[in-house]
């Protein structure tokens, strides 16, 4: 599996992702999917998958791609580490 995350967008109509662990959810308005060390969540319009790999980790949507969002995996702490942080 590739061991870094690589985006390339073409006209905002195709999105090509290297470093895909998970794809969580798939909509032609929004695809939730988990990256190496990150979550991302891409909206759009008419979003269709064109290619998946998930022996090399490797997503291509197409659509028209209006936004992309990256957020950090946190760790889930139990309830007692976060009262007495």
């Amino acid at each position: 599996m590739v061991k870094e995350n690589i985006l390339r967008l073409v006209n905002r109509n195709d999105l090509s992702i290297t470093g895909v662990e998970k794809v969580i959810s798939f909509s032609p308005n929004e695809v939730n999917l988990q990256a190496l060390d990150c979550e991302m969540k891409i909206i759009g319009r008419e979003l269709q998958t064109v290619k998946l790999d998930e022996e090399n980790g490797d997503l291509v949507i197409s659509g028209v791609i209006e936004s992309i969002k990256w957020s950090d995996k946190k760790e889930k702490q139990s309830l007692l580490k976060r009262i007495f942080k």
